[in-house]
């Protein structure tokens, strides 16, 4: 079931998206991402519409809008390659025309998930946090 999050689900969903983001991003120090927990509990998340899967009463992954922009898109890892993300990312497409997101160009898993979902490159920068390359992604109806 895919539903709007509550704000006292956001500690669980930081811990997600951190267990996410260090098996997904393992050319980025733990320690940065340890940094950007409380900004992603305090700052982002509260600034988007976030929806969480549940599967068992249990939330397993969420996606982070802000307007027509992707801000977020984690699976629990211990549930990753079930579909749950196709699953929140159709859900987020069904409700806009349009969907940009920024990806890490070393996350190819990412990457081809996204270009599977219609996303096309149009855009890359250096991560002034990282100083890691990333791309704009985007796709329309």
């Amino acid at each position: 079931m895919i539903r709007p999050a509550t704000r006292e689900e956001f500690p669980q969903l930081v811990d997600i998206w951190l267990r996410a983001s260090r098996q997904a991003h393992p050319f980025i120090p733990e320690a940065c991402w340890k940094a950007r927990a409380d900004d992603m509990a305090l700052r982002r998340l509260p600034a988007c519409e976030v929806q969480v899967l549940e599967a068992g009463r249990r939330v397993i992954g969420f996606s982070a809008m802000r307007g027509d922009h992707l801000e977020a898109l984690f699976v629990d890892p211990e549930v990753q390659s079930f579909g749950h993300g196709s699953g929140l990312m159709a859900h987020a497409m069904e409700g806009h025309h349009c969907i940009t997101l920024w990806v890490y160009c070393r996350n190819v898993r990412a990457v081809s998930f996204y270009r599977r979902l219609g996303f096309s490159i149009v855009d890359e920068r250096e991560d002034p946090e990282t100083g890691e390359q990333e791309s704009l992604m985007a796709w329309s109806r």
